[in-house]
């Protein structure tokens, strides 16, 4: 018995998640453990229940020893315990870590709101900490955290005495405290840190970070104030933010070890002789937006008093052997420079002068004969207020600055590059880069820049260039009517342009470097790349011109003079209205890339692009759906045929849904955009025009056709895809279905996307997945469970994603193949699935805690959502001992209760078995009571008599369909019922068949409902029958009503509410949830059954007594 019982307890405990070993050992039997190995077989050598009570404790001890080491959740750590990650977790203390190897702390965005002495005196070793973000200053404060305020002790630090990087940013800090002498970069920003005047005793500093402690949304009515002594002490400080601070000047003692320095958004007016002679080493200065220009500002804007310009001393940047490369005076309000001011910066190469008032100088000053060295200058938004140029005269000296690359001219506002203007680009031999976007511009001649020979990227977006034909030969000769405007008056109010201060900033510029696009793909990295991408591989370091969002009307052969050598070219955002034909490109011998998204174009014609056959490699004419959504209009793609060197085709955004070819056909695409169109349409049920609507692309690798409206994919429609595809995207579709057992038709398939939709089965049996398929996205769909065979084929899949689906559990018993150890899979996503965490499911948090897969949001996103009292904690946080001592403990009084019983029924049966059956007898015929026999003498003819309202079609079809039915043909006792229109003998007047009827049946039962439309409740046989049931008390003291209303919502009437108080149970109400109808078809029962005067409550019917 203990054997059957021990074996009992173990088989549950084998449902635990212990260690392998002892799972082996605790399913064994007593005599199995006879054979182990000399180390396990001591345990039969213990009496039975020295042995079950050994066995159980270990079995519950033992996953502990096997579990990773979660002692730092709900933070995450690396493999070698050197990081510890507990960035926006719900923590309110600081987690108590104790360990020597952990270098590097993340505290940032928590609920953390006190630092203690002794918070880090577990980690000694440690080198970087954040604490940022816990309670943002002043305005940047959010709504729920208005009370917030955090408290750092004195000496919280110092037991770090390894500390090398401590960021405090966004904490509303007033005080700094105590720092370690070994600290290297330290981070004070958004505080309320304004005043310092002692030393930080930190003499290695190299980073010291104070932006936005002082400025218009985290206020402080005062100017910012930091002493010399501070930096006397920094001798090797070489980063220093002070911007947004309310600075009033450049602060003095500056420690000459500087390399950056950012005083951006304070409110100094005057930059004084000599402010920066000490800082030799210095590479980066920012001095933007102090005297704010604000007739453009996007945020609140601070001008210096009178709207005066920041005033700069000649020798405002002198220094000796300066080293500054990078300058910004950005948005200064300037409108020139007092002579000699750049002459010291002989190493200078960046200079931003954008959203000052420099519009005549740039026209005519000579500061620029100072910036020989210069390799970037912006000049954008520097227009005179209310005024738009006619043409734009560069001055002559910008000429000298001979190894100039990127040139921005922006926001100037004028229409034309005058001929000197082009002199003096003409010089510029090293040009690489010109841009003139957001200008007014209607005639450029873009033949003149040839004269560059280095230019490259030519931006002339965003102005009003239209390119009309030109009205005489004369001036054609003359290369000026080449973008002649329809219109002749000048405007010279132009609209207001609200620029954001942080757009462009020199040292943030965006230099990028050779992209390796096409072999990332092949290596599985960007599975699905975008235009963008596409651009940048084709077009970087070659002649490209950006035309977008101008007043093109149609492309004609002027609308190309100048680009006869262009690789890429963007027309996108134009008012070209028009059909394709042969010629309308014929100058562009060089064109690679082509954008013509967002017109109107007609595709209709076969020799459309025909004279780029050789040439054009992408094609974007995305958005052009004008023609596309007219009715009736038929559209042809046989323009492909021809692009024999066409890769990348991007059709998007086009409305494609009826009346094209049955086919796209091309030998070369290889990256097919078909998104945004109405493949739901042509591929609708019934229709099979368009089956094979893809299948001639025959290079295709990869396919996008998302946001289709598509509810779901044919086999056929599968199978006629091209075999060489690689990667596939359906997401955002309406799909409900996906013909998986024919995945075998895509041999080549490695990444398929089936993200935002509607799926929510996949199929229990096994999926041919290709040989080298690795990533599959079936994140926000439906999907509840995961077939355990679904993926035993996909053994080279390593991306996996299943967050925001509707995942509860996953059976332990049949887990899917690529979460098994050993699968190739890399980063599985779970997050946003309403898991469950009971005790069955406890082994899954012991899979995600130890698994080496990556498993993104582990600790913040993957919650519990069943049961309700685990709601939104995390997965992590079960307690796996907490089910083990459930389920042993359950196993204990168990096997204790069956052994007792099992033991003491043979026993009591033995000695007291008649006895027994004697008691159990005569309890039973006490309990049970007497009943008559059938067949017995009876003057009743009826169990009840039912009387109801026969003209209210409600009530009469709830008496037939509901009452009859449960109680003349179900239930355990048949009753006879007596109905008005079915048992009434026919002859015999009203009153003499209602006589017999109330007489004849043991009950009357009255069916009552409210009247909605004001009448009676009841009528004249009602109120009959209801007195002779009143009659029938008095003669014969037999109560015999029984009422059912059938509105729960019913008149108050005296008899109603005295008849509730007398004698409930004979009033019943029809419930409205059909779950308790049962309740009432037994209460009823019971009610025909009983003697309503025994029902009687004995406080009401006392004095009847």
């Amino acid at each position: 018995m203990w054997t059957a019982c021990f074996q009992f307890c173990m088989n549950i405990s084998s449902s635990l998640s212990l260690h392998r070993l002892l799972n082996t050992v605790c399913n064994l039997s007593c005599w199995q453990l006879l054979v182990l190995p000399p180390g396990l077989n001591f345990i039969c050598a213990l009496p039975a229940m020295a042995m079950l009570r050994n066995i159980l404790i270990i079995c519950q001890l033992l996953p502990f020893a096997r579990t990773r080491n979660i002692k730092f959740f709900p933070c995450e750590t690396d493999e070698n315990v050197t990081t510890v990650d507990c960035y926006e977790r719900p923590i309110r203390n600081i987690p108590v870590i104790t360990s020597t190897t952990v270098v590097s702390l993340n505290l940032s965005r928590t609920k953390i709101r006190q630092v203690g002495q002794h918070a880090f005196a577990d980690v000694p070793n440690l080198l970087t900490l954040k604490i940022m973000g816990n309670c943002q200053p002043g305005q940047l404060r959010a709504i729920k955290d208005q009370s917030c305020k955090m408290k750092i002790h004195p000496h919280a630090f110092k037991s770090l005495l390894s500390l090398q990087s401590l960021y405090l940013s966004g904490n509303s800090l007033t005080s700094i405290p105590w720092l370690p002498e070994t600290l290297r970069v330290l981070d004070l920003q958004n505080n309320c840190i304004f005043h310092i005047t002692d030393p930080l005793n930190t003499p290695n500093l190299e980073m010291l970070f104070l932006t936005k402690n002082c400025f218009y949304a985290n206020p402080c009515n005062q100017s910012f104030y930091i002493s010399e002594r501070v930096f006397r002490e920094l001798r090797n400080l070489k980063t220093l933010t002070l911007g947004h601070n309310n600075l009033t000047a450049v602060p003095n003692g500056l420690p000459p070890s500087l390399e950056s320095l950012d005083l951006r958004e304070n409110r100094i007016t005057v930059v004084s002789d000599g402010a920066f002679a000490n800082l030799t080493m210095l590479k980066k200065l920012n001095l933007e937006w102090n005297c704010q220009r604000c007739d453009h500002a996007s945020r609140p804007c601070f001008p210096c008093p009178n709207n005066h310009s920041l005033y700069l001393h000649p020798n405002s940047f002198y220094a000796e052997n300066s080293s500054i490369t990078f300058l910004s005076l950005r948005g200064n309000s300037l409108k020139t420079f007092p002579e000699g001011l750049f002459r010291p910066l002989t190493n200078l190469k960046k200079l931003d002068l954008s959203d000052n008032l420099l519009a005549y100088a740039i026209q005519n000053g000579t500061f620029f004969t100072e910036l020989r060295g210069l390799t970037w200058m912006s000049l954008i938004y520097n227009y005179e207020p209310l005024k738009t140029f006619q043409e734009l005269s560069l001055s002559s000296h910008i000429g000298n600055i001979s190894g100039l690359q990127q040139l921005l001219l922006s926001g100037n506002f004028f229409h034309s590059l005058s001929p000197q203007s082009l002199s003096v680009l003409s010089k510029l031999r090293h040009l690489k880069t010109l841009e003139l976007r957001m200008n007014f511009i209607r005639n450029c001649n873009l033949t003149a820049l040839k004269q560059l020979p280095s230019l490259i990227e030519i931006d002339l977006s965003q102005n009003m260039l239209s390119f009309l034909p030109c009205p005489s030969s004369e001036i054609l000769a003359q290369h000026r009517c080449q973008n002649q405007n329809l219109y002749t008056n000048d405007f010279c109010d132009q609209p207001i342009i609200v620029v954001d201060r942080e757009v462009t900033s020199g040292d943030g510029i965006w230099e990028p470097n050779q992209s390796k696009l096409l072999e990332t793909l092949k290596d599985n990295v960007s599975p699905f790349p975008s235009l963008w991408d596409f651009r940048t591989y084709f077009c970087q370091n070659n002649l490209t011109f950006d035309l977008s969002q101008n007043d093109i009307l149609s492309l004609n052969k002027h609308v190309f003079l100048g680009m006869e050598n262009a690789v890429c070219l963007d027309l996108s955002f134009n008012y070209m209205n028009q059909a394709l034909r042969r010629g309308q490109f014929s100058s562009t011998k060089n064109l690679v890339f082509l954008n013509l998204s967002y017109n109107r174009f007609d595709l209709y014609y076969t020799d459309a692009f025909s004279e780029l056959k050789t040439t054009l490699k992408v094609l974007d004419v995305s958005n052009n759906d004008f023609h596309f959504r007219m009715r009736g209009m038929g559209h042809r793609f046989e323009f492909l045929q021809n692009l024999t060197n066409l890769e990348v085709l991007s059709l998007a955004n086009n409305g494609i849904g009826m009346r094209i070819d049955q086919m796209l056909i091309s030998s070369s695409v290889k990256y097919l955009y078909f998104y945004g169109n109405h493949l739901n349409i042509m591929w609708e049920s019934g229709n099979n025009q368009y089956t094979k609507f893809f299948q001639n692309l025959t290079n295709l690798i990869y396919l996008d056709i998302s946001d289709n409206d598509l509810t779901s994919i044919t086999p056929d429609v599968l199978c006629h895809l091209p075999a060489s595809i690689e990667s596939l995207s359906i997401s955002n579709n309406l799909l409900n279905y996906f013909p998986w057992q024919n995945m075998s038709a895509l041999s080549n398939l490695c990444h398929l996307n089936l993200s935002q939709n509607y799926l929510y089965y996949l199929p229990y049996r096994v999926i041919e997945f290709g040989a080298n398929f690795s990533l599959l996205d079936l994140s926000h769909n439906r999907f509840s469970v995961i077939p355990e065979n679904f993926f035993r084929k996909a053994k080279s899949m390593q991306y996996l994603y299943l967050s925001n689906n509707q995942i509860k559990e996953l059976d332990h018993q049949y887990v899917p193949t690529p979460f098994k150890n050993g699968s190739a899979l890399k980063i599985l996503t779970l997050h946003a699935n309403p898991f469950k965490c009971d005790c069955s499911t406890s082994w899954f948090a012991d899979f995600l805690s130890t698994t080496p897969v990556n498993i993104p949001h582990l600790t913040t996103r993957i919650h519990c959502e069943y049961p309700e009292s685990k709601q939104g904690q995390s997965i992590l946080s079960m307690d796996q001992k907490s089910c083990q001592d459930v389920y042993g403990s359950l196993a204990f009084l168990v096997c204790s209760f069956l052994a007792l019983t099992i033991t003491a029924l043979p026993l009591l049966k033995h000695l007291y078995g008649w006895d027994m059956w004697y008691c159990i007898q005569v309890l039973w015929a006490g309990h049970k009571g007497y009943s008559q026999l059938a067949g017995s003498d009876s003057h009743n003819h009826y169990d009840a008599f039912v009387v109801f309202d026969t003209t209210n079609q409600a009530v009469r079809d709830w008496v037939y369909n509901e009452l009859t039915v449960n109680l003349e043909n179900f239930g355990p006792r048949r009753f006879c019922l007596c109905l008005e229109e079915r048992d009434w003998t026919p002859g015999l007047s009203c009153i003499e068949n209602l006589h017999s009827a109330v007489y004849n049946s043991v009950k009357t039962v009255f069916v009552l409902s409210s009247c909605l439309n004001g009448g009676e409740t009841a009528n004249g046989v009602i109120r009959q029958a209801f007195y002779m049931v009143q009659q029938r008390l008095l003669d014969e003291k037999m109560d015999a009503a029984v009422l059912v209303l059938l509105d729960e919502m019913f008149p108050k009437l005296k008899y109603l509410q005295l008849r509730k108080r007398l004698c409930r149970k004979s009033v019943l109400t029809w419930p409205r949830n059909p779950k308790a109808q049962p309740l009432f078809w037994n209460r009823m029962r019971m009610a025909l059954s009983s003697d309503n005067l025994k029902l009687y409550d004995n406080n009401m019917s006392e004095s009847f007594i």
